[in-house]
């Protein structure tokens, strides 16, 4: 075994050169000092010949500000217009600046605002220059500690931009194209697409509180099949009367599995029927109420169903997914979501990075002698940090592993913070598969991802 001392930074980075290769750091064992000020790093990137360029992102047009390391402006541009005149406008400016200058390399900050910011960040990149993003609340408080006011307008916004990351306040987040972003797309895609379904079905249901309240004790869920074609053909109680009794059964035993106890199911119904309460006058705007939910939520649960075909065949193009879908509990939706809005799991150093990048890390609230509640920080991934928590919430019933921590964990804390330790725990897991590439077994205690 080799052993060299590597300059890194503003430390030594201590690399174990070892015949046993590790499939993160690509056959190098590395071990960190601890590195207690990475924001020195970030200014330590920044050199005299880089071009720093603060951007304040907007629909139509971006506003852009020019500095060197120094702080001096260099060029201010309040308009650079969202289209190939302003993309070429934009591109001019930069390379004539790195001429003027002699900089021999750019880092572009920008606020991440709503999706205006993909088009020019990814033009950017594709010139190779460097883009970073900054926190509204960092921006936001920065802007009142330059100029103790909060007025604020599109130059102001990309001078301070430029500011903080000539102060290497800047996020180190790495932006995904390709497969990895096309998941976390299938993944926003599917989410929005379940709450339209959702809210079709709770006004569905809102629908026949009012004209049709008893079905509620006779279907165990809005789902049930049956349901779905009682709705379909006599939504209304004065629907089931005028079909009649021998109708009713066929149509109970066509759309359900008990098909042996359809007569009993129908009864109930048509008993439902002859005693509800519900509204008596119905018209044909309330008729086309309940179609429009009917086809909106049948409409949306075919969209769900192509969503999850979709992520299947991307993550059978993906080599490390079938690691993550060892773990009992996970899913194909669950495992692309995750996949999706982490990235490429290979760009972080460990577990407590992701652990971070998730929310799920301690937020603490101290002063003087009082020590504040610890709580999760909810910042990061917010969908990454929902799908985590239904990922945990599975593994716990499926898997014996992840069960019996999570009765060890109810000892000391309350179920929700049980199982934001179980969410922890299994980003430990998970990254210990991704590093030494294999399944998951319930035999094994991974130690070294805990």
């Amino acid at each position: 075994m080799n052993i060299e001392t590597k300059e890194h930074g503003n430390y030594n980075l201590l690399r174990i050169i070892s015949a046993e290769r590790n499939f993160l750091t690509g056959g190098v064992k590395a071990m960190h000092k601890r590195n207690d000020n990475r924001q020195v790093e970030k200014r330590q990137r920044i050199t005299n010949k880089t071009l720093i360029i603060g951007m304040d992102i907007g629909c139509e047009f971006n506003a852009m500000c020019l500095m060197n390391k120094e702080g001096t402006i260099l060029g201010r541009y309040p308009k650079i217009y969202n289209s190939r005149k302003g993309f070429d406008y934009f591109h001019n400016i930069i390379e004539t600046a790195k001429k003027k200058y002699e900089f021999t390399d750019v880092l572009i900050g920008m606020e991440p605002t709503g999706h205006y910011w993909r088009k020019i960040a990814f033009f950017a990149m594709d010139k190779s220059y460097e883009v970073r993003f900054i926190r509204t609340t960092a921006l936001k408080h920065q802007r009142e500690l330059d100029e103790s006011s909060s007025a604020k307008n599109d130059m102001r916004d990309a001078y301070t931009i430029a500011n903080i990351v000539r102060e290497g306040k800047y996020i180190d987040t790495i932006i995904e194209d390709g497969t990895l972003r096309q998941l976390r797309t299938l993944a926003h895609t599917r989410e929005r697409i379940c709450r339209s379904n959702t809210g079709s079905k709770h006004a569905l249901k809102g629908v026949l509180e009012d004209y049709f309240p008893e079905l509620k004790n006779i279907f165990w869920s809005m789902k049930a099949r049956g349901l779905w074609a009682l709705l379909e053909q006599c939504p209304f109680p004065e629907d089931v009367l005028s079909m009649g009794m021998d109708r009713l059964t066929e149509l109970i035993a066509e759309s359900t599995k008990r098909s042996a106890k359809a007569y009993e199911k129908a009864q109930m119904i048509y008993e439902a029927a002859k005693q509800s309460v519900g509204l008596k006058y119905i018209g044909e705007a309330d008729r086309y109420r309940v179609a429009s939910y009917l086809s909106d939520i049948r409409h949306s649960e075919s969209q769900l169903k192509e969503i999850e075909l979709q992520m299947k065949a991307i993550l059978e193009n993906i080599p490390f997914a079938r690691y993550i879908l060892s773990i009992p509990g996970i899913g194909v939706v669950t495992c692309a979501t995750f996949i999706g809005e982490v990235g490429n799991p290979y760009n972080f150093q460990g577990p407590k990075q992701i652990v971070k990048y998730a929310g799920y890390d301690p937020k603490e609230h101290d002063s003087g002698q009082r020590t504040g509640r610890r709580i999760i920080s909810k910042k990061g991934r917010w969908l990454l940090r929902k799908y985590l928590y239904f990922m945990a919430m599975r593994t716990v019933h499926r898997s014996p592993f992840f069960t019996e921590y999570y009765e060890n964990k109810q000892k000391t804390m309350k179920k929700k913070e049980a199982l934001c330790a179980v969410v922890i725990k299994l980003i430990k897991v998970i990254f210990a598969l991704l590093r030494d590439r294999r399944m998951f077994t319930e035999t094994s205690r991974l130690k070294q991802a805990a």
